[in-house]
């Protein structure tokens, strides 16, 4: 066996064990943040079928797997119960994404789980929760599906047209991080008390919690709020605005200096009847200055390349930026002045550039020591560390409850 894989001291986390039995995105995305902040993180992946972060497009795996430890392992099986359960006694955390209730149909319940480690959080992700209408529980759920039932979608895309899933798996990533901080402040409570917990994140339900102006429509009856497209339906200067060299500069207007510096740059008379002084916004249907204030903004972007329109109006203190596309974000010197990009080796060899480590921490920064591990490739020293024996080990192979791929 080669050498012992020892993870390096650094960040917050550095000597909280994690384990991660998380599917897809949005539970990896926040098992990859604990790693990122020097969690030791061992992902159980089935041997049955490989993660679609292993057969997805891009860099997927890559990015949301790195700085883990692999060990294949089939849960369900007898001989995987009894390995799973012994890889919980020391963890802190363990974090699994599967359809709701699939862990208890398995037998391994919270308090099973408890009964190996008191103080363990368990951090349970699914499309629609662990309890509530069974038919809905038992649903196969991913990030659009997430955004349909929550609301979310029918609110985005142009009011001509159908609604739209925002993009790229905003629903995974939000709900990522809502494990993450709810496992954090668990962790937190049984370090103290020694008392661990249980945690159900309904994807969906996470969805719903970010949408927190849009209450007044939830409970009014018949009431709706309009697909917007890439203009603001309440807000005047509030939007998508196209520049004579054909690029997009989105404009926020808002505040009492956003209004008045926006106002005073346009020449449009701030204190007048149209644009009182010390007004928060303009808003379309109440101010009479929302429709002149939309007309100026496009006639002065009309004039200006999009680097000359953002510009002048950020010199002038007005919020706005050219919408950027993936070549001009790789390039830009202020993603490069923050190294916003790092580079790192996969373990074939290959060198890749992908995102840091987010946010930044002055005393304790997080790292990518690791690159995403190959399936399996971690098994035999983790079951040693176990307890088995080599042969013990070569038998879990025979019987298909332990693999190694790619």
């Amino acid at each position: 066996m080669a050498g012992k894989t020892v993870v390096p001291e650094f960040g917050p986390l550095s000597g909280v064990k994690v384990v991660s039995a998380a599917l897809a995105m949005a539970a990896p995305f926040a098992v990859m943040m604990m790693a990122d902040y020097g969690a030791d993180v061992t992902w159980i992946e089935s041997p049955l079928m490989p993660d679609i972060s292993r057969v997805g497009p891009g860099m997927l795996g890559q990015q949301d797997r790195r700085n883990q430890k692999s060990v294949s392992l089939n849960i369900p099986s007898p001989e995987g119960r009894e390995i799973f359960l012994k890889m919980l006694k020391d963890a802190d955390i363990f974090v699994e994404s599967s359809k709701g209730g699939q862990y208890a149909k398995w037998g391994l319940t919270d308090e099973v789980l408890w009964e190996q480690n008191p103080a363990l959080v368990i951090v349970h992700v699914s499309g629609f929760g662990q309890t509530g209408i069974p038919e809905h529980v038992s649903r196969p759920s991913y990030d659009p599906i997430a955004q349909a039932f929550s609301g979310f979608m029918s609110i985005n895309g142009f009011p001509d047209r159908p609604p739209i899933p925002a993009a790229p798996q905003v629903a995974d990533y939000i709900t990522g991080l809502f494990a993450l901080g709810s496992a954090l402040a668990a962790l937190y409570k049984a370090k103290t008390t020694g008392e661990g917990d249980s945690i159900d994140l309904a994807q969906f339900e996470a969805m719903a919690r970010i949408q927190c102006y849009m209450v007044d429509y939830m409970n009014v009856p018949g009431m709706t709020f309009p697909r917007e497209g890439n203009r603001s339906a309440m807000l005047a200067g509030w939007g998508g605005f196209t520049c004579k060299d054909g690029k997009d500069l989105f404009i926020a207007v808002s505040g009492g200096g956003g209004v008045k510096n926006v106002v005073e740059f346009l020449g449009l008379g701030y204190g007048s009847e149209e644009f009182p002084a010390g007004s928060p916004n303009v808003m379309k249907g109440r101010s009479k200055g929302a429709a002149i204030l939309d007309q100026k903004l496009e006639e002065y972007c009309a004039t200006k390349t999009v680097e000359e329109a953002e510009k002048e109006l950020t010199a002038a203190g007005v919020a706005c930026c050219t919408v950027m596309d993936y070549e001009m974000i790789v390039n830009h010197p202020h993603y490069l002045a923050r190294d916003v990009f790092i580079e790192w080796e996969t373990m074939q060899g290959k060198k890749i550039r992908g995102l840091n480590v987010v946010p930044k921490f002055k005393k304790h920064p997080g790292k990518v020591w690791r690159p995403m591990p190959g399936m399996g490739m971690d098994n035999e020293e983790i079951l040693s560390d176990l307890g088995l024996t080599e042969e013990q080990i070569q038998e879990l192979y025979e019987k298909k409850v332990i693999k190694k791929g790619k």
